[in-house]
C-alpha cells in the first residue's frame, strides 16, 4: 500500500470524500446519462469529455485518457503527491491520519518531507542574505556580469554560498539535525564532518509547483577541471529531477489567472530566468536533464501547445527529436524553434532583444515540418540510397505524428524534395517499412496473433470479474501466471473475492499506478456490449483460454519427453500428452 496507509483508512476516506462533491469545487458538472460530465481540467477542450461515474467513484476523460479516483483527482488538481492528497482529503472529511504502529513508515516520510522543506527554506534565506551582505563578492559580480536585475534575483530567490563551513553552522544554530541537512541535500559529508554541498557557488533554487524550494543548482565561478560547472541536488525525499520543471510554479500561476495557452520549453534554468526578465513568462526548463514522460504529463496539465527551443548544438538537436517523441505521445501540439547566431535563448535575447526572440517564437514550425526539413539535411537526395533512407525516415514521422488530412500536406513537402510521384509515397505510407528478415522477426510475426489474443482475453476476463459479470476464475488461474500488471490485478481481485470483500474500482487507483490507456485502465473502462452478446463472447474466450493452458502444458511435456533418457519417464509423459489431447478435443467440441 502506498506510504503504508492502511487499506481500511483509505476505504473510509474514499467513503467520506464523494468524488462528485470534491470535483464540483473545481469544475462545473452536468448530470447526463447516469454520469456527471465536465470539460476536462487536464487538457484544453471545448466540449465536455470528462466523465465521473458516481456509483464507481472514479473519473475518465475520453479526450486525453486520464482516469483515477478522488485521491488521484486531488493529486493532479493540486499538483501534490499521494500522501499530501490524502492529508487534504482527511482534513476536509474531519479524519485524523492514523498514528498506529503500522503507519510508522508514513509518519517517517512525512517528518522527512517537512524537515527537508524547512531546511531548504532556511538555506535559501541564508544564501539570499549572503548575496545582500556581500555585493562585491566574486559570486555577486558573476550575477552582475550575466545581466540579472535585482527584481529577477528576488523573484527567483537567487543567492550565493561564500564558503564551505558557514551553512552547517547556521543551520545547526537553528536546531536542525545534521542528518536531516544531509537528507535534504544541502550538506555533504567527509572525514572532517559536514560541509556546504554548494560551497563557493552561485545558488539557483529549484521550486516545486507550489513555489516551495525543493533543490538547488550551484554554479561555479571558477573555470577549473576540479570544479564542475553546475552542482545539482541529488534525489531526496522531496526532489526528483525526472518530475521537476524549472519555472513550472510560475506557469501554474499563469494558468490560474487564465493567462496561459502555450509553454516554451528551454534547456536550462538561466534561459528561463532571462526570458522572465525580458517579460516572456510562459517559459519553463528541463534543467539540462532529459525530458521524461512525467514532465510531459505535467505540461499537459497546463496547456495543449508547446514550443521547443532547445540549444542549437548537436546535443540540443538530439534532445529536440527525443522531446518531440515524448511530448507528442502525451497528446501535445509541438512546434520547434531552431535559433541561429546564438546558442540559446539567453544569448539570443542579449544579442537581439526581446522582440526578435518573440518573432522567432511566432515563426516556430510544426514539429513534423521541422523533422522533414532537418532530416533532409543529413542526406544527399541526388543519391538513390540516401533518398530511400530519407523517405523511410520521413514517412515514419509522418505516420506517427499526423492525421490523414495532415499527411497529405506533409507528403507534398516530401514529394517536392525527392521528386517522385506522390501516389507512390501514399502507398508506402500505408505499408510498414521493410526490414531485413531475421529469425526473431519471423518468430514475433508468427506469435503476434497469439499474443494479441492473450492480451485481449486477459482484459476481457478481468473486466468481467471487476464489474461482477463472472467469478469462475479458478479454472483459468494458470492463464495469469505471468509477471505483469494484469497478473497482479488478477491476484488482487481473486484475493478480495475469496475473502468476501466488495470489489471497488476506486480502490484500485490507490493500489496500482494506473497510467492513461494502460492495461488496467482498459479493464476499468471496458466497453461492454449488451449482456447476451458479452456472455457469448466471454464463454468463447474462456474456452479458448482453457485450450491455450492445455496446449502450454502439452508443449512443456513434449520438451520433457525429448530431454529424458528414461523410457519409463518418456512413456509416462506420452500418456499425459494423450490425456491432454483428449481434453483439448472435448473443449473444441
Amino acid at each position: 500500500m502506498k506510504f503504508s496507509v492502511s487499506s481500511e483508512f483509505l476505504e473510509e476516506l474514499r467513503a467520506k470524500s464523494d468524488l462528485v462533491s470534491v470535483a464540483s469545487k473545481y469544475l462545473t458538472l452536468t448530470h447526463r446519462g447516469g454520469n456527471y460530465w465536465a470539460r476536462c481540467p487536464f487538457h484544453n477542450e471545448k466540449t465536455a469529455s470528462f466523465s465521473i461515474k458516481d456509483d464507481g467513484q472514479f473519473y475518465k476523460c475520453f479526450g486525453c485518457g486520464e482516469s483515477g479516483n478522488v485521491i488521484t483527482f486531488v493529486q493532479k488538481m493540486e499538483n501534490v503527491d499521494f500522501l499530501t492528497a490524502v492529508e487534504i482529503l482527511a482534513k476536509n472529511a474531519g479524519m485524523t491520519l492514523p498514528t498506529s504502529e503500522q503507519n510508522d513508515e508514513m509518519r517517517k516520510q512525512k517528518r522527512q518531507r517537512d524537515a527537508a522543506l524547512q531546511i531548504l527554506k532556511a538555506t535559501t534565506e541564508f544564501y539570499q542574505q549572503n548575496l545582500q551582505s556581500n555585493p562585491n563578492s566574486e559570486q555577486a559580480k558573476y550575477l552582475q556580469s550575466r545581466g540579472l536585475t535585482a527584481d529577477t534575483i528576488s523573484k527567483f530567490k537567487i543567492g550565493v554560498s561564500l564558503n564551505f563551513d558557514a551553512l552547517p553552522k547556521y543551520l545547526k544554530k537553528m536546531n536542525f539535525k545534521e542528518e536531516d541537512m544531509y537528507m535534504a541535500g544541502v550538506v555533504g559529508k567527509n572525514e572532517y564532518g559536514y560541509y556546504d554541498f554548494y560551497g563557493g557557488r552561485v545558488i539557483f533554487p529549484i521550486f516545486n509547483g507550489f513555489g516551495e524550494v525543493v533543490a538547488f543548482s550551484g554554479r561555479s565561478i571558477e573555470a577549473s577541471p576540479d570544479h564542475t560547472k553546475y552542482k545539482n541536488t541529488p534525489q531526496t525525499p522531496i526532489f526528483n529531477k525526472s518530475e521537476i520543471l524549472f519555472g513550472y510554479n510560475f506557469a501554474r500561476d499563469l494558468k490560474k489567472q487564465h493567462m496561459l495557452d502555450s509553454l516554451v520549453l528551454v534547456e536550462g534554468h538561466i534561459d528561463v530566468i532571462m526570458c522572465h526578465q525580458a517579460g516572456i513568462t510562459n517559459v519553463i526548463g528541463c534543467m539540462g536533464t532529459a525530458l521524461t514522460n512525467i514532465h510531459a504529463k505535467k505540461i499537459k496539465q497546463l496547456v495543449d501547445n508547446v514550443i521547443l527551443c532547445l540549444d542549437g548544438d548537436n546535443a540540443g538537436a538530439s534532445a529536440t527529436y527525443k522531446a518531440i517523441d515524448i511530448l507528442k505521445a502525451s497528446g501535445l501540439n509541438v512546434r520547434v524553434v531552431r535559433l541561429t547566431l546564438a546558442k540559446d535563448p539567453d544569448e539570443y535575447i542579449k544579442k537581439f532583444g526581446k522582440d526578435k526572440f518573440l518573432e522567432c517564437l511566432e515563426n516556430s514550425v510544426d514539429c513534423v515540418d521541422f523533422i522533414l526539413q532537418d532530416s533532409a539535411k543529413k542526406y544527399n537526395l541526388n543519391n538513390n540510397a540516401d533518398k530511400t533512407r530519407y523517405i523511410n525516415e520521413a514517412l515514419n514521422y509522418i505516420s506517427k505524428f499526423s492525421t490523414p488530412a495532415e499527411q497529405e500536406v506533409y507528403l507534398s513537402a516530401v514529394q517536392q524534395k525527392v521528386k517522385i510521384p506522390i501516389d507512390a509515397l501514399r502507398q508506402s505510407l500505408k505499408q510498414p517499412v521493410k526490414q531485413a528478415p531475421s529469425t526473431q522477426i519471423l518468430e514475433e510475426s508468427n506469435d503476434a496473433y497469439k499474443d494479441k489474443f492473450i492480451y485481449n482475453a486477459k482484459i476481457m476476463v478481468l473486466a468481467a470479474i471487476l464489474h461482477g459479470k463472472w467469478q469462475n476464475f479458478d479454472e483459468i488461474s494458470g492463464f495469469f501466471d505471468g509477471d505483469d500488471e494484469l497478473s497482479d490485478l488478477y491476484a488482487n481481485l481473486v484475493e478480495k473475492v475469496k475473502a468476501n470483500k466488495m470489489l471497488s474500482i476506486s480502490a484500485l487507483f490507490d493500489e496500482f499506478d494506473i497510467a492513461s490507456n494502460s492495461p488496467i485502465d482498459k479493464v476499468i473502462n471496458y466497453n461492454f456490449p449488451d449482456d447476451a452478446v458479452f456472455a457469448k463472447m466471454l464463454a468463447d474466450t474462456i474456452k479458448r483460454i482453457k485450450i491455450y493452458i492445455l496446449q502450454q502444458e502439452k508443449d512443456r511435456l513434449i520438451k520433457l519427453t525429448s530431454a529424458t533418457f528414461s523410457e519409463a519417464e518418456r512413456y509416462n509423459y506420452l500418456l499425459k500428452i494423450k490425456e491432454i489431447d483428449e481434453k483439448i478435443r472435448k473443449e473444441k467440441a
